[in-house]
């Protein structure tokens, strides 16, 4: 446990430090934030600071810098003093829905920008599991004697267009006939009563097949989409990172690109906001933070945002922004 003015020092050397991209000394943090003490008590307090891990010297300056543990320690507190705060909540993937015409990849990817240019930082957006979403409705339009769409509506609104063949051209009416059984038992799908009821519908062998195609073509689609991640700002990440910290860009663009990323924002999944930081990530990163939250699309669909930056991250800012999405 540490001191309430070695907190406060603590916390304007990690505020500083972020803000001058730089060691802070005793004689900044004075000048800087109108200490009413001497510098050698600054400098004793920054000592013990060091000795708890919380602040490290670099080899080039004579200022102190945070370390790992010294932004999780500020960071911890910040979370304590938002999770005590009201804030107003924004739904703004409702009205980008609606303005991308309910085309989820495009709204999420437009989500993904704007969280970026809001936050100044890369951000990752991960795409709603649909399998917590409900189909409302199912349409099958040939376009062809071989093939046809599959136009699945779902009851948030959001329609997905899937390529279906068939050995044998199916008529307009069986088509429709089809469209509402598979409507009508999809959402309560289990597979022995599937099959007792499909021999029920009907007995032609061709189209039991082709209702089973429909079945495993959603199921297909589904699991390949819930990796799906769109990204924003990837430039961002980049350029926040500096000299000292360069090398460290190739293996986290790695992590970023590969499964790691998905199963690390899944193990994050609650409502509350997560903050992953340096080593915390992976032993093989430094150097960076994560942001993470929940976003819905309404009160049954939700995916996790992320915001991705080096570990002197604006942390302050970046949780208020999240903490006002809906």
């Amino acid at each position: 446990m540490i001191t309430h003015r070695q907190l406060s020092i603590l916390n304007a050397i990690v505020e500083d430090y972020v803000d001058l991209d730089q060691p802070i000394g005793s004689k900044a943090l004075i000048e800087r934030h109108n200490l009413n003490v001497s510098p050698a008590t600054i400098r004793n307090e920054m000592k013990q600071l060091e000795s708890l891990n919380l602040i490290e010297k670099t080899h080039t300056s004579s200022g102190r810098s945070p370390s790992e543990l010294g932004f999780r320690y500020y960071v911890n507190q910040l979370l304590e003093q938002t999770s005590h705060q009201q804030h107003k909540k924004v739904q703004r993937l409702r009205g980008l829905l609606i303005d991308h015409q309910y085309d989820i990849s495009s709204a999420l990817h437009a989500f993904a920008n704007e969280l970026s240019m809001a936050s100044q930082y890369t951000t990752l957006v991960m795409r709603p599991n649909h399998k917590q979403d409900i189909i409302s409705n199912i349409h099958l339009i040939q376009a062809n004697d071989y093939l046809i769409i599959m136009v699945v509506v779902f009851a948030s609104g959001h329609v997905e267009h899937l390529h279906l063949t068939s050995a044998k051209r199916i008529s307009n009416d069986e088509l429709n006939k089809i469209s509402n059984f598979v409507t009508d038992k999809y959402n309560a799908w289990s597979s022995l009563q599937f099959e007792q009821e499909l021999n029920s519908f009907t007995q032609s062998v061709s189209e039991q097949d082709f209702i089973k195609t429909m079945f495993e073509t959603l199921q297909l689609h589904f699991d390949n989409q819930s990796n799906g991640i769109f990204m924003g700002g990837k430039v961002k990440l980049i350029d926040a990172l500096n000299e000292s910290n360069v090398s460290s860009i190739q293996p986290i663009l790695q992590y970023i690109e590969s499964n790691k990323i998905t199963e690390l924002l899944d193990d994050m999944s609650n409502s509350s906001i997560n903050v992953m930081i340096g080593h915390e990530i992976d032993t093989s990163l430094s150097d960076i933070s994560i942001v993470s939250s929940e976003y819905h699309i309404d009160d049954r669909l939700k995916g996790r945002i992320a915001v991705i930056g080096p570990t002197a991250m604006n942390y302050q800012n970046v949780i208020q922004l999240l903490n006002r999405i809906w």
